[in-house]
């Protein structure tokens, strides 16, 4: 066939011609796919050159991989935009360009990733004669079906108990400090359908001496910041009495300046 007949009856028959993106294949097909052929034992491969570049057909994906014979391509009959590969030669496996209007032995793909091949939180990627599915981060398993939550850190000594295994989808992990330790953050954790916890936050069973500093420090953060409030108000406020002032001894002052930005506070 010609390259385009070749093309045309491996996407009516099975998915798309071949693509070759790493050694193995090269190897699976020369071991277990192609006829050993004394006559013309020359194969059409899905790379084209398009807009000037080796370009995989079936995927669209420019050359990466490349296994081509010494002095290839060469573009020898500056019509060779085709590519074929060798067998059974001493170029076994190598690739050589070679005009699409030659008749060759086509080398179709079968494509293994289905629509179902695997769960919407996975991405299928092909294997010769496989598949496997790569999960998004929180989900695991074959078809990346099983959800997994991060799991929780847990300082200070505590136990966690979980009802279904810990990190898996509706687990309800409930902590709990030793005796002398106060808890920090929160008591139970529930592991929702997206990957992520209902409640999640460091944990860690704290001594009284640690409990006193994080109140310290919630106290000291806390004054710090009503200092800059009250401080921005009392500015504000005087500010007001000002424009009163002004505006009492000249009227005109009113029109000439517009109100100050900011929030004003009460007196």
């Amino acid at each position: 066939m010609t390259w385009n007949e070749t093309r045309e009856f491996c996407r009516k028959h099975y998915t798309d011609i071949v693509v070759i993106d790493n050694e193995n294949v090269i190897k699976h097909l020369l071991k277990k796919k192609l006829e050993n052929r004394y006559s013309s034992p020359y194969y059409w491969i899905g790379l084209k050159k398009i807009n000037g570049n080796w370009t995989w057909v079936a995927n669209g994906q420019i050359m990466n991989y490349q296994n081509w014979a010494d002095n290839e391509p060469n573009n020898a009959q500056s019509v060779e935009n085709c590519v074929e590969m060798y067998t059974n030669t001493a170029n076994n496996g190598k690739w050589n360009d070679d005009s699409c209007l030659r008749e060759k032995y086509p080398v179709c793909h079968k494509a293994q990733c289905l629509n179902t091949s695997c769960s919407n939180k996975g991405l299928c990627k092909e294997q010769i004669d496989n598949f496997t599915c790569v999960c998004k981060p929180g989900f695991s398993g074959p078809r990346c079906e099983t959800v997994e939550c991060f799991p929780l850190l847990l300082f200070g000594g505590g136990m966690m108990n979980c009802t279904e295994g810990h990190a898996s989808f509706r687990s309800a992990c409930r902590v709990q400090c030793p005796p002398g330790r106060l808890l920090l953050g929160f008591t139970e954790f529930t592991c929702r359908a997206d990957g992520m916890w209902e409640s999640s936050f460091p944990l860690m069973c704290a001594s009284l001496v640690h409990f006193q500093i994080a109140l310290l420090a919630s106290v000291v953060i806390s004054v710090f910041c009503c200092c800059i409030c009250c401080s921005n108000c009392r500015k504000n406020k005087m500010a007001v009495r000002m424009r009163t002032q002004q505006e009492m001894l000249n009227p005109a002052f009113e029109a000439e300046h517009t109100p100050p930005d900011g929030p004003l506070c009460s007196a």
